[in-house]
């Protein structure tokens, strides 16, 4: 709570916990804050990826406990709402309150229909009023716009659900890896473009390892620790350090090129690019319209 003296001096930052990255709890915030629905379906996925698990008996307070997302600030003896929670599950006027996430944003966008550069999406997913933008709704929303009508060969005949293929698998750990690594203090959101023959997904922040690192994996390094858990125990991700290697496996088992991954400062960004054409392809093309040509 504000003091006299607190309101004499320059606005202060929020006060938060000791707890690193989105482990920070919240001065202010509360169950209030948070959207009972997305709560709800959130549980509904959890039982599906992991039945039997004993939080699944815990009541609404408890689960968001052992979720991380409500805890004990050892600082004060104070409880309160993390911004891991807030950000899972809240409401978007909280998520963005002055004291929270000013500058947070996810935005989804389509261009699949682009006839000309310079064309506007045909699909847009951004928190427009109609929704609770949290990021639990921003990924369920999103995920299936993302892999709409795309075309992967399974693994396996006997593979259960049509977007386990190794491309789907790319696409999906790197749409987490951009919400869980995200710096959420940095400005520009979350972005996710989809165009007719790529995809990108960028976040506000810079790489916490090298990108040889990245590459070789091996090390789990996440900014947000409890938002990179919550979509594992939903089975969206893992904290084995293996999730570059996914991606660019994943890519690569249709004979595209690696995914382009870059960074940017002031703004901090990371950028990752996919392209769903190969080399071969280009050739094939580019053989066609010599051929047209010399007739």
């Amino acid at each position: 709570m504000s003091t006299l003296r607190d309101r004499t001096r320059p606005k202060r930052a929020p006060v938060m916990s000791h707890f690193p990255g989105d482990g920070r709890t919240l001065e202010g915030f509360g169950p209030d804050d948070l959207d009972g629905t997305s709560l709800k379906e959130y549980r509904e996925l959890f039982a599906a990826a992991m039945p039997g698990h004993p939080w699944l008996a815990l009541d609404d307070k408890a689960l968001l406990e052992q979720l991380g997302c409500w805890r004990k600030d050892r600082a004060t003896g104070n409880y309160g709402l993390t911004l891991a929670g807030l950000l899972m599950f809240g409401k978007y006027d909280a998520i963005v309150a002055p004291d929270a996430a000013p500058t947070y944003h996810v935005d989804y966008r389509d261009y699949g229909n682009q006839q000309m550069p310079g064309d506007t999406w045909s699909d847009r997913l951004f928190p427009d009023g109609t929704w609770e933008a949290n990021l639990f709704q921003f990924f369920q929303r999103s995920w299936p716009k993302l892999i709409s009508n795309l075309q992967a060969p399974r693994v396996s005949k006997a593979a259960p659900l049509p977007d386990t293929t190794p491309v789907h698998l790319a696409l999906r750990e790197a749409a987490v890896n951009a919400l869980v690594h995200a710096d959420y203090s940095k400005s520009g959101g979350i972005v996710f473009e989809r165009h007719r023959e790529r995809f990108s997904m960028e976040n506000p922040g810079t790489l916490i390892v090298s990108q040889e690192q990245l590459r070789r994996g091996g090390v789990s390094q996440c900014r947000n620790r409890l938002l990179q858990r919550m979509f594992m125990l939903i089975g969206n991700c893992d904290q084995a350090g293996a999730g570059y290697r996914r991606i660019r496996d994943g890519w690569r088992s249709q004979l595209w090129p690696e995914p382009k991954l870059s960074t940017q400062e002031q703004p901090d960004r990371v950028r990752l690019d996919f392209v769903m054409r190969n080399a071969f392809s280009d050739q094939l093309l580019a053989t066609a319209g010599n051929r047209s040509r010399s007739r």
